[in-house]
């Protein structure tokens, strides 16, 4: 819970060199806990973190919980770089997804 608290506390659209300090220090990007990871993807995009796409791409290809699935895509939706990214994504990962997600991301995408 205390990362948890400590990772919603940080500013949106942090540097880059302030993204790889935390996670050199805490190393977020290869946390094995879905709710931490989650929550570091979510600043990975807004920050537009590109080392830790990897790590994004992994996640929304084996989690498709859709309370993790949609904020990630709403947050990538953001910006037209960011936009791309969640096309290329899906594109790998929508067969995996529940159909009921399936359905809110392709309205999402669709721009619905």
């Amino acid at each position: 819970n205390e990362w948890l608290r400590f990772l919603r506390a940080l500013p949106e659209g942090m540097s880059k060199a302030q993204m790889q300090s935390l996670d050199n220090t805490f190393h977020f990007t290869t946390s094995g806990n879905s709710e931490i990871l989650f929550a570091w993807l979510m600043h990975v995009v807004s920050s537009k973190y590109e080392p830790a796409y990897p790590a994004l791409k992994n996640f929304l290809n084996e989690i498709g919980r859709r309370k993790f699935v949609k904020p990630l895509y709403a947050e990538m939706l953001k910006s037209p770089e960011g936009t791309l990214l969640a096309k290329e994504i899906y594109k790998s990962a929508r067969n995996n997804y529940h159909f009921i997600t399936q359905q809110t991301v392709d309205e999402m995408l669709s721009g619905k």
